[in-house]
């Protein structure tokens, strides 16, 4: 397991962290099981959300968790990812993405909530989810500060946000003599989107990568690293059934050239195809860390596998169609 440093934190976190989004409470004990396993294996970095889950799970991810940290003195053995500012959703998963949460009142609304359901004190990394440019990246730094001085956590960061609003929050907070943020969460794998998969998540752009190589204080911590299983066979990106939104934004030129060329990697190096795509997120020069979804034990041995090789800078040029040679 490789680790990060993250501005703000004295503990290295592990570059794969585990991430609990469709948790149930029927899963509860193979979460926990899960979660022990993950631990066992070095992984230290857990990531949450106040509206995560699903079904009978729905807004009680962190409450699920709760339970496995009052364990064992689980809590000194990890990080705690949690964030702010989601759009409420139903137990079905649908998000009203129309009627944005994000400002310093629903930043605080749902830190209360999260300390509360998790039974903590502090989150070691906060994070927005979602953006709203009418909102001004003052109003939102100037809250995780006062966040910071509440000892509610002790770094802080973005998801879903554009390059340049995020360049805008990270200048402001240097204006300020800000901590400033740690953390950037985008949609980031070899699955590389032109327009939006998801209502206000901004693709994010392979040009933005020289950005975090230049200010390596910043983490990415890669949503969706695996590409949502782009790389398998599944009957969601069969284009005679995929839902408009897949056609648009996944199911393109580009992206079905990289398709055959992960499976052409895949077949001479025996590794899998959705692993390849996670490989392709740790190899960059930037930090970046992989979110993963896993719904076993041998999930997670399947990553902790792949993670032990890295891709080379000519593997890399080839899958993202820079190049035509290997």
């Amino acid at each position: 397991m490789e680790y990060l440093n993250v501005k703000g934190l004295t503990t290295p976190v592990s570059s794969i962290s585990f991430g609990t989004a469709t948790s149930t409470l029927e899963e509860e004990e193979n979460i926990h099981k899960m979660l022990d396993y993950y631990v066992s294996k070095g992984g230290n970095y857990i990531d949450t959300s106040r509206f995560y889950g699903r079904g009978s799970g729905i807004q009680r991810t962190e409450e699920i968790l709760s339970r496995w940290l009052a364990k064992d003195d689980n809590r000194s053995k990890v990080v705690i990812q949690s964030k702010c500012c989601t759009p409420y959703m139903n137990r079905h998963l649908v998000m009203f993405e129309e009627m944005p949460r994000v400002g310093r009142t629903y930043m605080y609304d749902d830190i209360l909530f999260s300390l509360d359901h998790l039974g903590v004190d502090c989150i070691d990394m906060y994070l927005t989810h979602r953006d709203n440019p009418n909102v001004p990246v003052s109003e939102i730094m100037d809250t995780f500060e006062d966040f910071l001085r509440r000892g509610w956590i002790k770094s802080y960061g973005v998801s879903n946000w554009t390059l340049e609003r995020f360049a805008e929050a990270y200048e402001y907070c240097e204006r300020m003599g800000y901590q400033g943020p740690s953390i950037y969460s985008p949609f980031f794998s070899l699955v590389k989107l032109e327009k939006p998969w998801f209502y206000r998540i901004a693709p994010f752009k392979d040009e933005w990568l020289s950005w975090f190589e230049e200010h390596k204080d910043v983490v990415i911590a890669a949503w969706s690293s695996q590409g949502r299983g782009f790389f398998g066979n599944y009957p969601q990106y069969d284009p005679d059934k995929a839902d408009a939104a897949t056609r648009m934004a996944v199911l393109t030129p580009e992206n079905l050239a990289r398709k055959e060329r992960v499976l052409e990697i895949s077949a001479k190096n025996g590794i899998r195809p959705s692993q390849i795509s996670l490989l392709y997120v740790l190899s960059q020069k930037a930090k970046v860390a992989a979110i993963i979804g896993p719904r076993s034990c041998r999930d997670i041995d399947n990553v902790l596998e792949a993670a032990k090789t890295t891709l080379t800078q000519a593997e890399i040029d080839y899958l993202t169609l820079k190049s035509d040679k290997l």
